[in-house]
């Protein structure tokens, strides 16, 4: 008997290691954090109050909840039945499956003539298409959040380009949702929504993706202060506590704090206070760095000077330059030091020259007629070293030819 079950083990091991790669085929598309133990389940009722349809949806929307598309479709059919045909909406989620928030949206919106929304302590991520779609009233105290949808996904080369275009597809749907609910152009949507944008009720308003604040605060209890956390929200207010200012500016969402933590050496569950506190170490120690390269690249200027310095007074010393010339030559030093100490090396004094220098003219002759054109770099350091300096300004690039020929560079 043990035998047997030892073989139809092996035989469901076999036939589940075959099925493997099927596994791999997978995609999940969600517009908030990925799903942690942390998440409230999601909930749906619907509840029938002088005529309106009161739609309650909470928690992390997800297909495969107890509570989902599926399970309403009844209660919605019941609110139907008896004759009302004006919905309200009321939200508190930190968003989830987008698939699932467009079943939601859609019978919804194929059952009501008449749909408003009420947000309460939180709208984020999959969970802002209803006040994006719908007029919409907010707390005092309600935080926003909207963000490019995300997906994961796997399979081959065709499968994740295919599931590409359907990502982008559903970027493109709620960039034109978003930038028509706030009347802005998408172009200037695109800039907001690269990472968690986060909004005060007020701002929310200011910018037009909501359309009132009542004066109330809403209750903020433990599921809701979980889904908060959950999704990165910037302020964590404790239960029942108020309003708070919300800034996008120094508050990294939970997902990209966790990878940042771990980049910087810290543990994945480092809390802001601490990747700031290492931020801060580390960019202490860059400054120090810098300063050092700094010094260091100025000792290495100053010494450069000094060497320019003493070679040059050591050629005006044995009267191969004069002081106007010394300008000219420092350039040629600051460019390239070992350039310079094989022209002045190789110079001859000024007074065994001086009834050579002429201008040049523009056909390559002086101006007593000579031709240069086959002058080498030895001919101009002898009998024109005015020229060579002006011709390594001006010709650069023939200079920098008749210096390579002389010393046989390549």
């Amino acid at each position: 008997m043990a035998e047997l079950l030892f073989f139809a083990l092996w035989i469901l091991l076999h036939i589940c290691h075959m099925r493997l790669p099927e596994y791999y085929n997978f995609q999940w598309l969600r517009m908030g954090p990925e799903p942690t133990d942390e998440r409230v389940p999601l909930s749906i009722t619907v509840e029938a109050k002088s005529k309106v349809a009161v739609i309650a949806i909470t928690g992390y929307i997800s297909e495969y909840s107890k509570n989902n598309s599926g399970q309403v479709i009844k209660d919605i059919a019941d609110a139907k039945d008896k004759g009302i045909k004006e919905a309200e909406i009321y939200i508190n989620s930190q968003g989830g499956s987008v698939f699932e928030a467009n079943e939601i949206l859609n019978l919804i919106d194929d059952n009501f003539d008449k749909i408003t929304v009420k947000v309460g302590a939180l709208a984020a991520s999959a969970a802002t298409i209803f006040p994006a779609k719908y007029p919409t009233t907010v707390k005092a105290n309600s935080q926003i959040m909207i963000h490019k949808p995300m997906m994961g996904v796997g399979g081959n080369e065709d499968e994740i380009e295919a599931r590409l275009k359907l990502l982008k597809n559903l970027t493109s749907q709620y960039r034109k949702m978003y930038a028509k609910k706030m009347g802005i152009t998408e172009k200037a949507l695109e800039a907001l929504w690269k990472t968690d944008f986060w909004m005060t009720a007020d701002e929310a308003k200011k910018r037009g993706f909501v359309d009132t604040v009542e004066g109330s605060d809403e209750k903020i209890d433990a599921n809701t202060r979980l889904q908060l956390v959950a999704c990165g929200a910037p302020n964590i207010p404790n239960p029942n506590s108020g309003k708070q200012q919300i800034s996008n500016k120094n508050k990294i969402p939970r997902m990209e704090l966790s990878v940042l933590a771990v980049q910087l050496g810290l543990p994945s569950t480092a809390t802001q206070e601490q990747v700031d506190a290492k931020i801060k170490e580390l960019n202490e120690k860059a400054a120090k760095v810098e300063a050092l390269q700094n010094a260091a690249d100025n000792k290495e200027k100053a010494e450069k000077a000094e060497k320019i310095k003493a070679i040059l007074d050591k050629a005006e010393t044995e009267k191969k330059i004069d002081a106007t010339m010394r300008s000219n030559y420092e350039a040629i030093g600051e460019n390239n030091l070992e350039q310079l100490e094989a022209i002045l090396e190789n110079a001859k004094p000024i007074e065994a020259v001086s009834g050579q220098l002429n201008k040049k003219n523009d056909g390559g002759a002086t101006a007593s007629g000579k031709d240069r054109s086959g002058w080498t770099y030895k001919d101009y350091q002898e009998k024109d070293p005015e020229a060579l300096i002006e011709m390594n300004e001006k010709e650069p690039e023939k200079f920098e030819a008749l210096y390579k020929e002389f010393y046989k560079e390549d």
